[in-house]
């Protein structure tokens, strides 16, 4: 009997040496692989963006009101270097721009140039960029009133610069949606970017530092439908850039694909507001 193989009924206390042994060392193993990778997982993912999304929170800002080459409301600010005027990017609700609601106002009010306008929206914000959505539409106009500030200044030419990145739109992008770029986030951006919200370039440079420029035509004027087949790819831009306040703008001359591949951060799932 010594010399037959060991021989295991599923009802005994203990198994055989014979399937204990490799059993022991599969779960010991195992006990030790999958935290290894679960830690390699979530190491290799890239984290969100700390852009905050505001939702179901209305701010009330005050400023003037801009409408080319994008819609932005400039409002006064103050810090420790002193008082000075930021651009809050005006963005419809949404996957859609400002553009129609605008006008609603402008149809009820008359022409808002050179007024200060109360607004009501949403607040979008991310790396010193912000955005309103104008989640009431119409009723987001709570004031308007003779502009007391000094004239806007013309934005400053900045001359042709060539920049490589990857399009998306800015309201995801500042915080709407994590991820907001990227391949998990292409068709919304398609969405948003058809809807009316302009287009944004996202670029890192070698130092790893990041911005983002506004996409306009050569005139200024929209260039959403030409820019759709190229979001989420990586392209290089060329243009005259031109910086209004804390926004750089790029109007562009044409797009150059570099890539054909679809920018990749892994294996992340978007969902699309």
């Amino acid at each position: 009997m010594k010399n037959e193989p060991d021989f295991y009924i599923g009802w005994q206390d203990k198994a055989a040496p014979l399937f204990a042994k490799p059993v022991r060392r599969v779960v010991i193993g195992l006990f030790v692989l999958v935290p290894l990778l679960a830690v390699l997982l979530v190491w290799q993912q890239r984290g969100f963006s700390d852009g905050v999304f505001e939702y179901g929170q209305l701010t009330t800002l005050e400023g003037q009101l801009i409408r080319e080459p994008v819609p932005f409301l400039r409002i006064p600010v103050r810090s420790a270097g002193g008082s000075g005027f930021e651009r809050v990017l005006l963005i419809g609700l949404g996957k859609h721009g400002a553009d129609s609601t605008l006008q609603q106002w402008v149809q009820k009010h008359g022409s808002l140039a050179n007024k200060t306008l109360k607004i009501s929206g949403t607040l979008i914000y991310y790396e010193g960029k912000a955005a309103l959505e104008l989640t009431e539409q119409a009723d987001s106009l709570l004031a308007v009133s003779e502009a007391t500030s000094s004239p806007i200044p013309t934005p400053i030419s900045l001359g042709m610069v060539s920049l490589q990145g990857e399009i998306t739109d800015p309201k995801c992008f500042l915080g709407v949606m994590k991820p907001g770029d990227g391949r998990p986030h292409r068709s919304c951006a398609v969405r948003c970017i058809a809807g009316g919200i302009p287009p944004l370039l996202y670029v890192t440079d070698e130092r790893g530092q990041r911005n983002g420029y506004l996409l306009v035509g050569p005139n200024s004027e929209p260039i959403n439908r030409e820019m759709l087949p190229y979001v989420g790819k990586n392209v290089q831009l060329r243009g005259r850039l031109k910086k209004a306040d804390n926004w750089l703008i790029l109007h562009v001359d044409a797009p150059v694909l570099v890539s054909q591949k679809l920018l990749d951060y892994g294996r992340e799932i978007a969902m699309c507001y």
